[in-house]
C-alpha cells in the first residue's frame, strides 16, 4: 500500500497538531509493516525518515510559494497523484481538492472558526471558511482527534466520524525523579514554587487572562512566593500578552520554546498546571502535565475533560475561575497517576491505520482504542 500524508506540519520543533501528525507517522510505520509512505511539502524537512519504506516529496514548482493551506488544496495532489498513492491522509484539517484519484483521509481536530473566530489567524480562517466543507465532501472518511470534537462535528456539519484517534504519550511524559526534576529548574532558572502553562501565544489560549489574573493574586498576598512560568513560543495577536509579560519580569518567567524531557521536568516540578483556553480540539499539554503528575486547572469543555480526567479541576476561564482554581489544586492532595494503557500512540496509529485501509467508513461505528490490533497488515 502506498500512503500519502500531509507533511506541512512536521519539522525540527513540531507544535501541537504537527506532534499528533509525528507520532501517528511513527506508529503507522509499526503497523503497516508492508507499506511505503510519501511525506508532501512545499519545503524541505528537517526531519530524517522513519524508516526506509518513508520518502520525503518537496514541491520544486512555482506553486510551492502559495500560501500554505492554498498549496495544500491546489498543489499537493498533483504530487501525490504522480507517487500513484492508494490512500491520502491530512492530519491538519484540509484535503487536496486537485488529485490523487485515491481514497482521502481527514482528520479534523477542531471547530475553533465556529466557537472561537475571533482568536485565529486571518489567513487560517479564510482557509478554514473557503475549504473545510469542500474538504469534507471529497473525504472518503473523517477522522477527529477526540469525542467532544466528533459531537461537534456531527451537530455542526451532520457528519459521523469514522473513527475517533486520540493523541497518546511519549515514554517522555511521566514522573521523573527528582534529582532530574533539578537539574532541569536549574537549567532554565526556574525556582519553586511554581505555576506552569504550555501553550504558543495566541488569544484563544487565554494567557493574558492567566497573567493578569495571577498578579492580581500576587498583588492580593495569596500566591506571595510562586512566580508564574510560561512554555510556548510567539503566534499571533499576541502584542498585549508579550507586553504583559515583558512588563513583569519578576513574577512572570518566559521560556518560550523548550524540549520533551525538559518539559517532562516543568510539569513534574510545578505546584499546578494551568490551562485557561476559551476552545481547544483536545488539549494535548494537559493529558502529558497529568500524566506527569502535575495537579492539572483546565477550562470546563468536554474536550479538555478528555484530556484531564476525573482527578482535574475544571473552571470557568474568568479571572475569578482561574483564581479559585489555583487555590483549589494548591489545598488538594497529589493527583492519581495516570493510567498509560489508555495513551497509547501504537493503538492510536491502529485505529488510523484501519480508516487507511478502508476498514471504517464515514457512516460507520466509531472506532475505540481497545478495538485496535496490535498490527493491521
Amino acid at each position: 500500500m502506498r500512503i500519502g500524508i500531509d507533511g506541512r506540519r512536521l519539522g525540527e520543533r513540531p507544535k501541537g497538531i504537527g506532534r499528533y501528525i509525528w507520532e501517528l507517522c511513527n506508529g503507522l510505520d509499526e503497523v503497516l509493516p508492508n507499506a511505503q509512505f510519501f511525506l508532501y511539502t512545499p519545503r524541505p524537512l528537517k526531519l530524517l525518515p522513519i524508516s526506509n519504506r518513508w520518502s520525503f516529496r518537496v514541491d520544486k514548482s512555482v506553486l510551492a510559494r502559495l500560501p500554505s493551506n492554498l498549496w495544500l488544496v491546489a498543489a499537493a495532489g498533483r504530487l501525490a497523484q504522480q507517487d500513484e498513492v492508494d490512500c491520502f491522509w491530512s492530519g491538519s484539517g484540509l484535503l487536496p481538492l486537485v488529485g490523487p484519484q485515491a481514497r482521502r483521509v481527514l482528520t479534523i481536530h477542531d471547530v475553533v472558526h465556529k466557537v472561537a473566530p475571533e482568536t485565529m489567524d486571518a489567513r487560517a480562517f479564510w482557509a478554514t471558511r473557503l475549504f473545510l466543507r469542500r474538504s469534507m465532501a471529497k473525504a472518503d472518511a473523517v477522522v477527529s482527534n477526540s469525542e467532544g470534537t466528533a459531537r461537534r462535528l456531527e451537530e455542526q456539519f451532520g457528519y459521523k466520524v469514522a473513527a475517533v484517534v486520540r493523541p497518546g504519550l511519549s515514554k517522555l511524559f511521566k514522573p521523573m525523579a527528582e534529582c532530574g526534576v533539578e537539574h532541569i529548574l536549574a537549567h532554565y532558572g526556574v525556582t519553586r514554587p511554581y505555576l506552569l502553562t504550555v501553550a504558543t501565544w495566541e488569544p484563544r489560549k487565554g494567557l493574558d487572562l492567566l497573567v493578569r489574573s495571577f498578579l492580581n493574586m500576587k498583588e492580593g498576598g495569596l500566591v506571595p512566593y510562586h512566580r508564574l512560568v510560561l512554555v510556548g513560543e510567539r503566534g499571533w495577536k499576541d502584542a498585549a500578552i508579550a507586553d504583559l509579560v515583558r512588563r513583569n519580569s519578576e513574577s512572570v518567567l518566559s521560556l518560550g520554546f523548550v524540549d520533551d524531557v525538559a518539559l517532562a521536568g516543568l510539569y513534574r516540578g510545578a505546584e499546578a498546571f494551568v490551562f485557561p483556553s476559551k476552545y481547544e480540539g483536545f488539549g494535548m499539554p494537559v493529558l502529558e502535565a497529568r500524566a506527569c503528575g502535575a495537579a492539572v486547572i483546565a477550562s470546563d469543555l468536554p474536550e479538555l475533560r478528555e484530556a484531564g480526567g476525573e482527578g482535574g479541576i475544571y473552571i470557568e476561564p474568568t479571572e475569578d475561575g482561574i483564581r479559585d482554581g489555583i487555590l483549589m489544586a494548591l489545598k488538594q492532595k497529589p493527583p492519581q497517576e495516570l493510567d498509560w494503557r489508555d495513551w497509547s500512540w501504537s493503538k492510536s496509529a491502529a485505529i488510523l491505520a484501519q480508516v487507511l485501509l478502508g476498514s471504517s467508513s464515514v457512516d460507520g461505528p466509531v472506532a475505540r482504542h481497545h478495538d485496535a490490533p496490535r498490527q493491521v497488515r
